[in-house]
């Protein structure tokens, strides 16, 4: 009796080029230019910047496993989806994991906003969420409000006030400060209760806990990681240095 032709070999092949399939997938998802090479501390930021964990490889060269985003990722994840203010072309990001309930984040956004506007043609400034992960929590539902005035061209204006009112936050103030801004009510309310609105706040959570971020606010100017409540000269301190790192690295 003829033996049968073992085909392991075969499916594993199968299964290999599956799991490949799917790493590549997510890299695309979470990095879209990743294999466009590293951006990070290499002259002026572009449109979108990743700070990617060149040292991450498989242990198994027989076993292509799909990585979490921890594995990938050393710094934000920077895109035109969270609020962005200063040009593409800036040298430096500074980038803040913020609460808008946290009095000190908003001392830290304002001294990082105060110094963007002092080097606006170095400096780009991005806000991330980072509130609690309880969708009924005031800081999640001010994340909320936030994104949906950024919706309407007014996140700024918005973040200054939510920041204001950072132990008064309510439905009932969100809205009064939708007319402030004169925001489109309708837009706003609808806004406000959409899946994909809350998809951008979670997607700042995800990545705030890949990053191992333990506390608010957190700032990050390029891949330098700062924590707690930082002034203005610590903040332009730590700027200058990533200019000078640069400037360093392109005399090279």
């Amino acid at each position: 009796m003829p033996k049968t032709k073992d085909n392991f070999p075969l499916k594993f092949i199968l299964l290999s080029l599956a799991s490949l399939l799917l790493f590549v997938i997510l890299l695309f998802a979470v990095c879209p230019l990743v294999f466009g090479g590293n951006k990070k501390n290499s002259g002026a930021a572009t449109s979108d910047t990743f700070y990617l964990n060149k040292n991450y490889s498989e242990n198994d060269p027989l076993l292509t496993t799909v990585p979490n985003l921890d594995k990938i990722i050393t710094g934000p994840i920077i895109t035109d989806i969270d609020p962005i203010l200063g040009p593409q072309t800036a040298a430096v990001n500074i980038t803040i994991y913020t609460d808008f309930t946290c009095r000190y984040c908003g001392e830290t956004v304002a001294n990082a906003l105060k110094l963007q506007k002092n080097f606006p043609d170095k400096i780009r400034l991005i806000h991330k969420d980072f509130p609690s992960a309880d969708k009924t929590f005031k800081s999640y539902q001010a994340a909320i409000a936030g994104r949906c005035a950024q919706a309407q061209g007014k996140f700024w204006e918005m973040s200054e006030r939510l920041y204001q009112n950072y132990n008064n936050l309510s439905q009932t103030l969100f809205t009064s400060l939708a007319k402030e801004l004169k925001l489109n009510g309708a837009q706003f309310k609808q806004c406000l209760d959409a899946k994909t609105t809350a998809d951008l706040i979670n997607d700042n959570i995800k990545e705030a806990n890949a990053l191992r971020i333990s506390g608010v606010p957190t700032v990050y100017i390029n891949e330098q990681e700062m924590m707690g409540e930082i002034s203005y000269e610590e903040l332009k301190n730590n700027f200058q240095f990533s200019i000078s790192v640069i400037a360093s690295e392109t005399e090279r």
